[in-house]
């Protein structure tokens, strides 16, 4: 049986990575099989990730470890005129760079574009930075959190009578730059294969997560609207909000759009007469008088438990959903059933589970996943394998600060 897990095989790409975004997308491509190295030093350029969580190991960190499953490990001092010589090498037998750190970064380090594709003209670069690699906040650190805010994101993530932004601890930026940068990088590779020519794609994390933000920019544009934070209400959909249930710190969200489901609701609440109450007599009257139906609902919900809720409206045809909390995630049926959770029983930091992906190939086996491996334990092999140099030359190297 073909396997998910090689769709990239033979594919080499080298990672110049830290965070969650560019990690996270190295991460991807080798789960399809890439040889996706990623390259650190000790003298400057670890991944920040390593130093997240209370450990000695830089190799135990947990949020490391999440991200970079499956990519191998070379230290390499990029300051050194040798180490510098070493990576040009390595960019000679490999298909594609990807990077995240701050634009010009490689450039002073002699391992800009330019210099990387004259040992290889086929290079597919995919470069992540925060607010891409030109204009005045170019060189502005970005975390997730800032790029939600500048975004605009984090301005809409409100209630209307919240005195200011509450946002999400969802680093969304990051999690749509992971997801758009191995996209396009194979789309890049297949270009490169067609032309034998490579290309540079600079995704600026900013404008890929401003851009779900469409018809928000549309309003303004069009009509000069300053568009307002909704909370949880919606203009085409009443009941619709998030409602407490029975229990300590539980609620469910519910959603009607119409007359229908309007009915249907009714009848699972057991209040058959609200179907005539003249202040819910369509969608625009309910909508009206959403503060009046909040509270009904609200004295419905409370009594009873989330996922009784959403069973029973789910099974007329009423959108509602549990909202889960981490524990309530693990445990999932649903996601158990499509194999969502990768489980390592054994690692640095124990027994844990991480999100497998949301994508399954239909007709492929799937193979386990593979650890991170620990900081420049593929030197050897990577130097001595791919670049042929002697076991004498290597050892030489790591005297000489090369290889740290």
């Amino acid at each position: 049986m073909l396997s998910a897990n090689r769709i990239l095989e033979g594919v080499r790409i080298l990672t110049f990575t830290t965070g969650y975004a560019g990690p996270y997308a190295g991460r991807l491509l080798a789960s399809y099989g890439a040889e996706v190295i990623k390259i650190e030093s000790r003298k400057g350029g670890l991944d920040t990730f390593r130093h997240y969580g209370q450990h000695q190991d830089i190799d135990a960190a947990p949020r490391f470890i999440e991200c970079n499953l499956g990519v191998r490990s070379l230290s390499v001092n990029l300051k050194h005129p040798i180490g510098q010589r070493l990576i040009k090498e390595l960019a000679g037998k490999a298909d594609a760079i990807l990077q995240n750190f701050r634009p010009r970064v490689l450039d002073k380090l002699g391992l800009g574009d330019d210099e990387l594709r004259k040992v290889n003209p086929k290079l597919a670069i995919l470069k992540m930075p925060g607010f891409g690699s030109d204009g005045p906040k170019s060189s502005y650190g970005t975390w997730g959190f800032n790029l939600t805010a500048f975004s605009g994101m984090t301005y809409l993530w409100n209630h209307p009578e919240q005195a200011r932004p509450i946002g999400s601890q969802g680093v969304y930026p990051d999690h749509l730059g992971f997801i758009i940068g191995p996209t396009l990088m194979v789309a890049a590779l297949l270009n490169s294969r067609r032309t034998g020519r490579g290309v540079t794609i600079d995704l600026a994390q900013i404008e890929g997560t401003a851009y779900t933000l469409g018809t928000t920019y549309l309003e303004a544009s069009v009509n000069g609207d300053d568009p307002k934070p909704q909370g949880n209400h919606y203009g085409v959909a009443a009941p619709h909000g998030c409602y407490r249930c029975r229990g300590d710190d539980r609620w469910c969200v519910i959603s009607v759009r119409n007359d229908d489901e309007w009915r249907s609701f009714c009848r699972v609440v057991g209040a058959p007469e609200l179907t005539g109450d003249s202040r819910f007599a369509d969608r625009q009257a309910r909508l009206k008088h959403s503060s009046e139906l909040d509270a009904i609902v609200q004295q419905w919900t409370e009594t009873r438990s989330a996922e009784d809720i959403m069973t029973k409206l789910q099974s007329v045809g009423v959108a509602a959903g549990v909202v889960q909390t981490g524990a309530d995630l693990l445990k999932d049926p649903q996601l158990r059933h499509r194999n969502y959770f990768a489980a390592f029983p054994d690692s640095l930091i124990g027994a844990f589970e991480v999100p497998r992906g949301g994508i399954l190939f239909k007709g492929m086996d799937e193979e386990p996943f593979r650890l991170p491996n620990r900081f420049g334990s593929d030197n050897d092999r990577i130097l001595g394998e791919i670049l042929g140099y002697d076991k004498v030359t290597i050892d030489q190297w790591r005297g000489e600060d090369v290889l740290t």
